[in-house]
């Protein structure tokens, strides 16, 4: 079991970032998995071609999707004349935006329980109790954690398939079909944002 909220790995390439690109659009391919492109924010100007797009999203297709299943974002970055890809699971993103959300509820509630109550304290109002607030909301927050947990194991299958997909890819040469088992289908391919093509 991951501690992590979003999982992350990195992988070191030592093509350049534009063949890395061309080789991952060409061979992505998995069954029951899209693939999705986009411009990595601060990646430069709007993109022109799709050859610019460097974020990958891969995320499970809607028939075979869940409420726990992740997406892989990938974002490929040019180092020292090679590529470093940058991969990190995470449930949908309107999932993970409610889970972000309900951390800094819980966190503002917290805070402001605490400095209530101990204004309470020093003015001898009588409400220190409100304090109790707090706990509450690191226990609920744990909960939340825990709920995150639960649904990394659930989604271990598909995050494995997630990886065989982009490794598969990673390692076909040109002109090749990707050697992973699950990964000769066509992929349904859609746009990632508004900026993506």
């Amino acid at each position: 079991m991951s501690l992590e909220l979003r999982p992350t790995f990195a992988i070191g390439l030592d093509e350049p970032c534009g063949v890395v690109l061309r080789r991952l659009r060409a061979q992505m391919r998995a069954e029951h998995v899209q693939v999705r492109w986009a411009q990595r924010p601060g990646g430069g100007g709007p993109p022109s071609t799709r050859e610019d797009q460097d974020h990958v999203a891969l995320c499970m297709d809607e028939s075979v999707r869940h409420f726990w299943s992740p997406w892989l974002n990938i974002d490929l970055q040019s180092q020292d004349g090679g590529t470093h890809v940058y991969a990190r699971y995470s449930p949908h993103p309107s999932v993970w935006t409610g889970f972000a959300f309900c951390y800094l509820t819980l966190g503002a509630i917290g805070f402001f329980a605490l400095i209530f109550s101990y204004a309470s304290t020093l003015s001898g109002s009588g409400k220190p109790w409100i304090g109790l607030i707090t706990p509450l909301c690191a226990l609920i927050a744990l909960g939340l954690w825990w709920a995150s947990q639960i649904g990394q194991r659930l989604a271990r299958a598909e995050m494995l398939a997630l990886r065989a997909c982009l490794d598969a890819a990673l390692q076909a040469k040109d002109g090749e079909t990707p050697r992973a088992d699950d990964a000769s289908a066509p992929v349904t391919t859609a746009p990632a944002s508004p900026t993506s093509r």
